[in-house]
């Protein structure tokens, strides 16, 4: 009976030993305390949305040039304004709505100039006017220094300043086409109808996620509204593919800000016109959204903002 009662005294001392060593902490360090269950709950519903797992990783389907591609699954999706994250909604995006779609292939990135130049070489591109920005009949020179062709430097940028016909001719070269409206949607925010590709944190509280309208933005539209206390580093264009915490569910890039892009959806079957999507450098805040949807535009306009991605 003493043997026992000697080895209880002995575990006991040892478990007061052990209690004490580990509970000495390093001088000036703050121990941590322990997660509970219940507070890794609570913490995992604030984690950014960009941390959801990718359907699949980049690649180059087979037939395919250009730049690798992302693959969104067919299924239902939300499109348009969904009022309970978005109070900037356009009247043209109501009523919000699930839409299906199938499955495709998108460009992870917006076209490159390299990768449009290629096209050109091929002799199955244009490279008429992209170094000039033209609508309603006029060239317009104040904004040529935004397009990028012909611009040693920029050869990593969007190739902007193109025409409807020059970004459907430079997909087909790729073996690729462009993306349907509600295609580039889904491929930008997935099928929760979030506001932005990573999640519904806006422009003033989030890290450096797209090429839009910012504190740089004074320097060229001074009297538009810009993103406040938002620096994202550029004036103009900034090369495809520079802002990885902004990716969408599916890891397309730069799905809003930098260039809008074509789509190959009517706008008005009466005179041709195209639904463009995305946003751009110059475009305030509200106007930089998933579900934002700009004007369409005439297939022959080349605007400094208005670029290409293809879909499979």
């Amino acid at each position: 009976m003493q043997r026992i009662q000697s080895r209880l005294v002995l575990l006991v001392l040892m478990v007061i030993c052990l209690a004490q060593s580990g509970s000495r902490s390093q001088p000036g360090k703050r121990e941590s305390l322990p997660i509970l269950p219940s507070e890794l709950a609570s913490s995992a519903t604030s984690l950014p949305i960009t941390l959801v797992q990718r359907i699949d990783p980049p690649s180059h389907p087979s037939g395919t040039k250009g730049g690798a591609m992302v693959y969104v699954p067919a299924g239902e999706f939300y499109m348009g304004c969904n009022g309970q994250v978005d109070a900037e909604c356009f009247p043209n995006e109501k009523p919000g709505r699930r839409v299906k779609v199938e499955g495709f292939w998108i460009d992870q990135n917006e076209a490159a100039v390299a990768e449009y130049r290629q096209c050109v070489s091929a002799r199955s591109c244009s490279s008429s006017g992209l170094d000039m920005p033209f609508w309603e009949g006029t060239e317009h020179a104040k904004d040529a220094w935004a397009c990028n062709w012909g611009k040693s430097d920029r050869v990593n940028h969007p190739i902007n300043c193109l025409n409807w016909e020059q970004a459907a001719s430079y997909c087909r070269w790729s073996g690729k086409r462009l993306p349907t409206e509600a295609e580039w949607e889904k491929a930008a925010r997935g099928t929760d109808g979030r506001k932005y590709p990573w999640g519904n944190t806006g422009y003033s509280s989030a890290i450096k996620v797209a090429n839009i309208l910012d504190e740089n933005g004074k320097k060229i539209r001074p009297n538009r509204t810009i993103a406040q206390g938002y620096d994202d580093g550029y004036i103009g264009t900034a090369p495809v593919g520079s802002f990885p915490s902004g990716a969408s569910p599916y890891g397309a890039l730069d799905m809003i800000g930098n260039v809008n892009e074509w789509t190959s959806t009517l706008g008005n079957s009466q005179d041709q016109t195209r639904m463009v999507r995305g946003g751009s450098f110059g475009a305030e805040p509200k106007l930089v959204r998933a579900s934002f949807r700009a004007i369409s535009v005439p297939p022959t306009f080349r605007f400094e903002d208005l670029g290409v991605r293809c879909a499979r």
